[in-house]
Parts: C-alpha cells; sequence; structure tokens
C-alpha cells in the first residue's frame, strides 16, 4: 500500500494577493513558499500544518477544478473562535453563522473567505468556558447535517472524534 507523506489543500484565489494577506492576517500565518501563481502558508513553528494559496487561471491549477467550491468547505480549529470572527469582520469576510456550541464538543462560527470559500472556525468548546459570550446558540443537531445523511454529533459521538 502507497504510504501518504503529506496533505495539502489547496483554495482558489480570485485575487492572490488579496487572498495571501487576508489568511496571513485572519489565522497569522506566514509564508514558507512563494510565486507569481501559488503561495503557502503555515502557522509559526507548525510546518507540517499547511494551506496552500493558487491563482484559479494559473496554468498549473486543474481547469477540472475552475469554478464555485461546491461541497467542500475548511476547517480551521484555533484556540478562541471569538477571536478569528472578530478578526474576520475588521477583514471584511462574509459571516455566515456566528458561534455555536455544537453537541460534539466545538463551538463553530461559518464564515466565507475572499474567494467565497467557506470556513469552519472552530475551538473545543471546554476552552471556552471563561469567556461570558452572550447569545451563543447551543446546538443539538449540526447544522450542516443536511436532510436524509447522518447526523454530524451522531457520527463524531459514535468514533470519538472531534475536528
Amino acid at each position: 500500500m502507497p504510504a501518504l507523506t503529506r496533505v495539502l489543500f489547496n483554495v482558489l484565489c480570485k485575487d492572490l494577493s488579496a487572498s495571501v494577506t487576508f489568511y496571513q492576517q485572519l489565522l497569522d500565518l506566514e509564508t514558507t513558499y512563494e510565486s507569481d501563481w501559488f503561495v503557502t502558508l503555515s502557522p509559526k513553528g507548525q510546518p507540517e500544518i499547511v494551506i496552500g494559496l493558487i491563482d484559479q487561471v494559473s496554468q498549473f491549477t486543474p481547469r477540472h477544478a475552475w469554478g464555485m467550491h461546491e461541497g467542500t468547505y475548511l476547517t480551521f480549529v484555533v484556540d478562541d473562535v471569538y477571536d478569528v470572527l472578530e478578526r474576520a469582520r475588521e477583514l471584511g469576510a462574509e459571516v455566515v453563522s456566528e458561534p455555536v456550541a455544537l453537541d460534539y464538543g466545538q463551538t463553530r462560527a461559518l464564515i466565507c473567505d475572499l474567494n467565497g470559500m467557506v470556513l469552519d472556525i472552530s475551538t473545543p468548546t471546554e476552552l471556552l468556558a471563561g469567556r461570558d459570550e452572550g447569545g451563543v446558540e447551543t446546538g443539538e443537531r449540526s447544522e450542516s447535517a443536511e436532510p436524509g445523511s447522518a447526523d454530524e454529533n451522531r457520527w463524531a459521538r459514535g468514533t470519538g472524534l472531534r475536528h
């Protein structure tokens, strides 16, 4: 069986430079590789965590990938979802969903980046116990569960996994 050596999620960017700035400021990421069509970013001191940003019309971008970000979203687990959500607002990101404490142990907010990609910004709810955030909802069922699909919290609870 082949050995997996790296996983890299590439975000298609309408404006590569603006997207680099957005992700750097939103999540305090540093550039680890840069060309005129592709940039990789990582948290400081964590080079094994990498996000790629790629010009959506580069000659190296698969033509089959061009267009809308359908059927996918990108999750970032952070130490404070409220802090990142405030940064997102300051950067002009569209807030899709305010933070919700879901019953599988994550507090999640949803935003869209400059390219329309949905970003799930999550923090383990137990890390937020000391915060006094009014208006935070508690969800018993994930709002992202589709009719007829497995309920997200049931899957998470059954496997013991958390994102």
